[in-house]
């Protein structure tokens, strides 16, 4: 089994101001242990985390951090860059489900979706009430 990981989860874990903060730190505690198996996550997510900390915090150091938690600690999170047919399902995705202000889904929304549903990936590990009604959210 594997659980993917939202980009607001890893953004609250490393902004200590981010209101889901101490929820962040909790929920990443609980999926260390072994019923929901694996954490992995996708270059979308990265890149939204990477832009969102530097926008918010203006700290490079923390940028950093969310750069090698990602991609240089395999025993926490796996990495995945997506494929072209993940990229493709993610554009059908959006034009069939992203709509405002009902699903104000993100195209980085959509590649996880579809990365998800690629690789049967049934958990997600969200903030984001988005995600509502889509996939099984772990919180």
């Amino acid at each position: 089994m594997t659980v993917a990981i939202d980009s607001c989860v890893i953004i609250a874990l490393l902004n200590k101001r981010d209101k889901n903060h101490d929820q962040a730190k909790r929920l990443l505690s609980t999926l260390k242990n072994s019923e929901y198996g694996m954490r992995v996550t996708i270059d979308y997510v990265l890149n939204e985390v990477l832009t969102t900390l530097w926008m918010h915090t203006h700290e490079k150091r923390i940028v950093y951090k969310a750069y090698d938690l990602i991609c240089k600690t395999p025993e926490f999170i796996r990495f995945e860059p997506i494929s072209l047919s993940v990229l493709n399902h993610a554009w059908k995705k959006w034009k069939q489900l992203a709509s405002w202000p009902q699903k104000p889904l993100s195209f980085t929304d959509c590649c996880l979706l579809a990365f998800m549903e690629k690789n049967n990936i049934v958990y997600l590990a969200t903030f984001d009430s988005d995600f509502d009604g889509l996939v099984t959210i772990v919180q």
